[in-house]
């Protein structure tokens, strides 16, 4: 029998928390705001080399995104150093897959001619139509972003990039789906991720985002993709490809929808390395990429016991049809008393629309 493979996950923060947006429900400025230290300088490429050098040391893929912050701030001519660092470095010619997630609003088409090149696959968050968008996505002036969005969108369209559009769901969101999907969809762009907004880590709960509304909103989602689908048009949504591959048992890509935590590796600017993009707070510091090795990093975890944080399921959880579906969510989700705070969201809709979608599932799984 064969060796398991290690296929590892890195997610690089090359601005840190800094960012040209203050959207109000960002939940990476709420975590670097308790922390010590907020915002670091701009990555070193020495810091950059340790995490390459480290991260590809017996792997065999490797998984690379940026975030931030907004990671644009860094400039183009930074990402063509990393790059061309990781050619120099990746003697052993491990297979590296990147990712790029941003608000979109510095891209132009060199940005796009380079992700092209480099095959990178983009995220750029846009909350749908301008006047929805610009509610809670502003600039630290208070200034509407949604043109400057656009622009980095049609600099994407022009340069043959595949990107996908990332959409912060909320009440407003919600009552406003029809506007948003025709938006959208008009525009020739079908690769939405749709994420729940997430409450800040002292705070009302739900501040932004009822389970009410959401569990509605997924039906009207749902019933919008279905039809596109039935119709032969092509749109992708990616909480709904997870369940769907679930019910062929496909185990899902999304790490909030196993039930255990995945094994990451989320570098700050200065090297510090986190479990997880949702939990960059000093309790969870697992080391320094430039003072510690990958080994000792997953020693640090182990000790943490990050990967059981969420277990074992809830009393409810258990007795609940769906809950191989849902596994009671991301940890980062869940109440005082450690259940999905969307639990009665999943529960609405899967029972009004679990037969449609694996109907829906069959289809699609014939004609693709």
């Amino acid at each position: 029998m064969s060796e398991r493979k290690v296929v590892r996950s890195l997610m690089i923060k090359p601005a840190s928390s800094a960012c040209n947006l203050n959207c109000t429900y960002c939940f990476y400025r709420d975590e670097a705001s308790n922390r010590v230290v907020a915002c670091h300088p701009p990555m070193t490429m020495d810091t950059a080399r340790n995490l390459l050098v480290k991260i590809l040391d017996g792997a065999d893929g490797v998984h690379i995104g940026f975030q931030g912050g907004e990671p644009s701030l860094v400039g183009l001519d930074w990402f063509r150093r990393f790059f061309a660092l990781a050619e120099e470095v990746n003697t052993g010619r491990v297979p590296i897959s990147w990712f790029f997630q941003t608000n979109g609003t510095l891209l132009d088409d060199e940005w796009g001619e380079f992700f092209r090149k480099k095959r990178v696959l983009v995220g750029i968050s846009a909350d749908g139509f301008p006047r929805l968008h610009n509610l809670f996505r502003r600039t630290n002036e208070g200034a509407r972003s949604s043109s400057d969005v656009e622009r980095g969108i049609q600099a994407m369209v022009r340069q043959g990039v595949d990107f996908n559009i990332l959409i912060v769901v909320t009440n407003e969101v919600c009552d406003n789906l029809d506007a948003l999907w025709d938006y959208f969809l008009d525009r020739g762009l079908v690769y939405h991720q749709y994420i729940a907004c997430m409450d800040p880590l002292h705070g009302d709960e739900n501040r932004f985002l009822s389970p009410e509304k959401y569990g509605r909103f997924l039906v009207a989602l749902f019933d919008k993709y279905d039809y596109a689908i039935r119709s032969g048009r092509m749109v992708s949504i990616r909480l709904f490809e997870n369940w769907m591959n679930e019910l062929f048992g496909v185990p899902p890509e999304a790490c909030d929808m196993r039930g255990i935590c995945s094994v990451q590796y989320v570098s700050e600017s200065d090297g510090t390395i986190y479990p997880c993009d949702f939990c960059c707070t000093d309790e969870f510091e697992l080391g320094n990429i430039n003072r510690v090795d990958i080994e000792d990093i997953d020693r640090r975890r182990e000790e943490l016991r990050f990967e059981e944080r969420g277990l074992p399921l809830p009393e409810k959880c258990r007795a609940c049809q769906y809950v191989a579906l849902c596994r009671n969510g991301c940890p980062r989700y869940r109440d005082s008393d450690n259940l999905y705070r969307f639990c009665e969201s999943f529960i609405y809709f899967f029972s009004h629309r679990f037969r449609a979608m694996a109907s829906l599932a069959e289809v699609i799984a014939r004609t693709r």
